[in-house]
């Protein structure tokens, strides 16, 4: 098993993924207006209180992932990070018809792009 990938250790990279899921979280609770605009979701009540539970989730999964203390933990928040991430994909493609795919292409992107980094950190060494 490789050791890096990108030229950073599995820590620095789960830092890293660890803080753009903090950004993201709070970035949808702050500042929802700026994820729609980013998406192209059209501003509603309702999609500001979704994006804001969007956000919630990933401060959450981001919590867990600062405060992972083993290789296990670490592994398991990894993982399941990488799963929401591809559920997202899913989610997102299959509501392409609803809600077009320009919203569907860039949330299914940023959620691919983030599963794959979950899955590859995962599989490296310490």
């Amino acid at each position: 098993m490789a050791k890096a990938a990108l030229g950073m250790s599995k820590q620095a990279l789960v830092n890293v993924l660890t803080g753009s899921a903090a950004l993201f979280g709070v970035t949808g609770l702050l500042a929802p207006r700026a994820l729609e605009v980013t998406y192209a979701v059209p501003p509603s009540p309702y999609t500001t209180q979704l994006l804001r539970l969007f956000g919630s989730r990933m401060l959450a999964i981001a919590a867990w992932s600062f405060t992972a203390r083993t290789k296990e933990e670490t592994d398991r928040v990894l993982t399941v990070a990488a799963a929401v991430n591809l559920v997202d994909v899913l989610t997102a493609l299959a509501a392409a018809r609803a809600t077009g795919m320009t919203t569907a292409g860039r949330a299914a992107a940023t959620s691919g792009v983030f599963a794959a980094l979950a899955f590859a950190v995962r599989s490296l060494e310490d």
